[in-house]
């Protein structure tokens, strides 16, 4: 598979286009630029959104992360080689619930649908693999190299090295057998213990059949005496009944009166509140409650003594025309005495100029404020700013009536709801749909004690049968021997499923001694070549958790021992080597890297580009970086 072209609309790529090659691809370009959002648009375009996907403390889901941040649905286009042919992939949204579920695949150029692929299998269909595992080998990203072990990744690197078997798992099939073992055996559950406790229970019925006919007469005893007792509960439990219900139909009478009287105080309330709103109504208030039309009315009022105070101002023309009869003095001394005067009659006439207009200015000020005022006043219809403040007083004083004839008006709703649930209650107690404590508590005895008599009389026909039963002990010996018989099968089995599971064990064992040392094996040449043989040896568990050993040292580490862009190096390295044993050869998966160069020196990083572009001579190489 080759992605020769990507065209997104996805996150904050709005209708951008990124053109690749076959080998090595580096896309350098600085933080915040899209890199890791491209990455993900590669795995949408292969794999989907996962709509179900939900919000997470730290993180978001995909659909949202990666919204338009144009606000426009998300879609894009992935044009690739795979097979020999090109192939053209499309994705859009058609509800904002499920982004990127509208699919197509058609060869490029053409209309004509790729055979096969769908919205759901287009990534394993191209890859060859899931994504959990292309997620696990093919793609690398910065602080987040780590390997995820699954049962899938687990079967095919397990049949690479072994007999290139990938059906199941050993770790599946032992998991099968722990299941087997359980529903025959597990604690005291499963078909083993239930059994053994049926031949108990037989055996412990032999050998009490001589018992039996005296515990008949005893429970014969008892029942004569339960009877005895639940005919006298029952007197008693009539009697109360008849009491309690003259009780509560004299409680139901006078609830009935309060009620009455609840909704006489209600309607009465209504009529006020309805009164105090239709009286609050009307005014330059209307709407606002007490305290915001006070504060309404101070800030208007402040603002009327301003533009009064500003309107009363008289500006005086004096300067200006004492300036100007300067200018015409120096005029007439530039007649009589001297051409030169002329300077202090320019002077003067310009001066006189300005304070003209600084007096029109302040004159037209005073106009305007005297409108404005006028305006102002006549919005509340008042004479004085004082007049204002009084229109707001009474409009809080109506408002408050207003607002505290609504609280009465609750306080009756509440105090009617109160009424009618006692009156609900009292008619439940009064119909008998709810009893007393008392009534309840001789109901619950007469109850226990019928349970009992029945109880009692199930036990005698069950001891009259068993004294027919244990008539013939033969019978009964007999049933004891088949369930031995199905007991000693079920052990046979669960001892051959338990030996079967540890030659399982076993097995897994062998195949781990296949399995790791192959991954191992490649992970170290790997890691040993981007360290520069620091690192001379690398283990892989099943798990995926790995151990390496530096060179010169009597023990092997953990990541956690190792610095960031040696960790960094360790985990691409076992990437690497999945990605080789697990990922199919005849159709090589591209590799997708985001910033995986980030924590590594200049060396190293030098390095790990030898690497990619030797192993982009067999498989594309896609490489998002900003070193």
């Amino acid at each position: 598979m080759l992605i020769r072209k990507l065209t997104a609309n996805f996150g904050c790529l709005e209708g951008e286009t990124l053109e690749l090659r076959p080998g090595l691809n580096i896309i350098n370009a600085p933080n915040e630029s899209g890199k890791s959002t491209w990455c993900a648009f590669i795995r949408a375009m292969l794999y989907g959104i996962d709509s179900a996907e939900r919000a997470k403390k730290g993180s978001l889901p995909e659909k949202t992360r990666f919204a338009p941040w144009t606000g426009t649905p998300m879609s894009g286009t992935m044009e690739l080689s795979h097979g020999g042919r090109e192939i053209t992939l499309e994705r859009s949204t058609r509800a904002a619930n499920a982004p990127m579920r509208v699919f197509s695949a058609t060869y490029t150029g053409t209309a004509d649908p790729v055979p096969g692929v769908d919205g759901g299998n287009a990534g394993e269909y191209l890859t060859g693999v899931s994504r959990a595992v292309f997620c696990s080998s093919a793609f690398i990203g910065q602080g987040a190299a780590a390997v995820t072990g699954s049962a899938e990744l687990e079967r095919r690197i397990a049949g690479v090295v072994s007999s290139g078997e990938e059906e199941v798992s050993a770790g599946e099939a032992a998991e099968r057998l722990r299941a087997w073992m359980r529903a025959r055996r597990y604690n005291r559950r499963g078909a083993i213990p239930e059994l053994e406790g049926e031949i108990a229970a037989a055996e412990e019925s032999l050998r009490r059949v001589s018992d039996t006919v005296a515990e008949r007469e005893r429970a014969r005893a008892e029942l004569a005496r339960c009877a005895a007792r639940a005919d006298a509960l029952t007197e008693k439990l009539r009697a109360s009944q008849e009491s309690e219900r003259s009780a509560a139909r004299e409680s139901f009478e006078r609830s009935g009166e309060r009620v009455s009287e609840a909704e006489r105080a209600y309607t009465a309330a209504a009529e006020a509140a309805a009164r105090a709103r239709a009286a609050a109504l009307g005014g330059p208030f209307e709407g606002m409650d007490a305290a915001g039309a006070v504060e309404k009315a101070r800030s208007e009022a402040e603002r009327a003594e301003l533009l009064m105070r500003a309107g009363e101002a008289k500006p005086s023309p004096l300067w200006a025309g004492v300036c100007a009869a300067l200018a015409l003095l120096f005029t007439v001394l530039a007649i009589a005495v001297s051409p030169f005067e002329l300077i202090g009659t320019a002077v003067f006439a310009a001066l006189a100029a300005w304070r003209y207009r600084i007096y029109r200015a302040a004159l037209e000020s005073a106009r305007g404020a005297a409108a404005q005022l006028a305006e102002l006043l006549g919005k509340y219809s008042a004479k004085s700013p004082e007049d204002i403040g009084a229109l707001a007083a009474d409009y809080a004083r109506r408002r408050s009536a207003a607002d505290e004839a609504e609280s009465a008006l609750e306080r009756a709703k509440e105090a009617l709801a109160a009424a009618r649930a006692a009156r609900r209650a009292d008619e439940s107690r009064f119909t008998g749909a709810q009893e007393s404590p008392a009534l309840r508590q001789l109901s619950w005895e007469l109850a226990s004690m019928n349970a009992n008599r029945e109880s009692l009389t199930e036990k005698i026909a069950e001891l009259s049968g068993a004294i027919s039963a244990m008539g013939d002990p033969v019978a009964v010996e007999s049933g004891i021997r088949d369930r031995q018989e199905r007991l000693a099968a079920l052990m046979r089995q669960y001892d051959a499923i338990e030996l079967a599971a540890g030659t399982l064990e076993r097995a897994g064992a062998e195949l781990q001694g296949r399995f790791s040392p192959a991954l191992g094996k490649r992970a170290a040449e790997l890691f040993s070549r981007l360290t520069g043989g620091r690192y001379d040896a690398v283990t892989v568990s099943r798990d995926f958790s790995v151990l390496v050993h530096r060179a010169g040292d009597s023990v092997q580490r953990g990541s956690l021992y190792l610095s960031a862009g040696a960790a960094d190096l360790m985990y691409m390295a076992v990437r690497l080597a999945i990605a080789e044993l697990a990922l199919p050869g005849g159709e090589p998966c591209p590799i997708i890297l985001d910033d995986a160069l980030a924590y590594l020196d200049p060396v190293r990083r030098e390095r790990v580009l030898a690497l990619l572009t030797d192993l982009s001579r067999e498989r594309q190489i896609i490489l998002f970086t900003c070193a």
